[in-house]
């Protein structure tokens, strides 16, 4: 059966919570959201269908929207399951494994510092059909490692998730959506699909190893979500694109300087 649609939006989260910044979104703005998805009747897919689906193994008949978590927020149990449970919805949540348990300790993280969810929260939302998938070990950006220490991130963390939750955990989103060349070879020599931070929907002919992301924190207007998930409202869409291309090609070129001048 060919597609009725040709690309599949995943949507990135982080904590659901009254925290301020670009990676908290409320309580009540998550479930408008959630429930704008119910309501136009958007399919909600896994990162495992999603995987099969770029590999041309399934196809998606109506509009399809992936779910997805970085860093393991504790507010996920608290605050999102609840509402993905009442819809029906699948997730996948990217868990740094080393700081599992913890507080957020890496660069950008809030003040105070959010709390992580636990091993024995993380099992039980495992055990309701919650997917897992790796963050590394210890949120590192993994453009400043190479050789055996990128490797040791990539594998351990992977293999600490199915030592605990007893199930393969092959899917990972690296830490600040930062990868090159020489880390995605890596991160494919570990996982089958692994997702980034360009802000775009995912096609057939995006790289599995890289795939594009939907940054939520962009659609906390109830308006501009609808259009979204009614391929409305391109425009809107474009000028984010732009504004974030230019940011990012700004952070890279700040980055190579302060590295040039170590």
């Amino acid at each position: 059966m060919p597609d009725a649609v040709t690309s599949v939006s995943i949507l990135t989260y982080h904590s659901i919570s009254d925290e301020p910044g670009p990676t908290s979104i409320t309580a009540a703005t998550f479930d408008a959201q959630m429930g704008a998805i119910a309501e136009l009747g958007v399919d909600v897919v896994s990162l495992d269908q999603v995987e099969c689906w770029r590999r041309g193994e399934i196809a998606f008949g109506r509009r399809s929207v992936a779910i997805t978590f970085d860093d393991a927020f504790r507010d996920f149990a608290d605050a999102a399951f609840p509402v993905l449970s009442r819809h029906g919805f699948a997730s996948c949540v990217f868990a740094p494994t080393s700081v599992v348990g913890g507080i957020e300790n890496w660069i950008g993280a809030n003040h105070p510092p959010r709390a992580l969810m636990d091993w024995s929260a993380i099992r039980q939302l495992s055990a309701a059909g919650v997917a897992f998938g790796s963050h590394t070990r210890t949120h590192v950006d993994l453009t400043t490692l190479e050789g055996g220490e990128l490797d040791a991130e990539l594998s351990a963390s992977r293999r600490t998730l199915e030592d605990k939750l007893g199930k393969p955990a092959p899917h990972f989103a690296p830490p600040y959506g930062r990868s090159n060349p020489q880390s995605r070879e890596a991160i494919a020599r570990h996982y089958s699909l692994s997702v980034g931070v360009r802000l775009a929907d995912a096609n057939r002919q995006s790289p599995i190893h890289d795939l594009p992301r939907i940054e939520m924190h962009y659609y906390r207007d109830p308006g501009r979500w609808r259009a979204f998930l009614e391929r409305r409202g391109g425009g809107y869409f474009q000028t984010r694109r732009v504004v974030r291309g230019l940011r990012e090609a700004a952070e890279g070129a700040a980055r190579r300087l302060v590295q040039q001048e170590r």
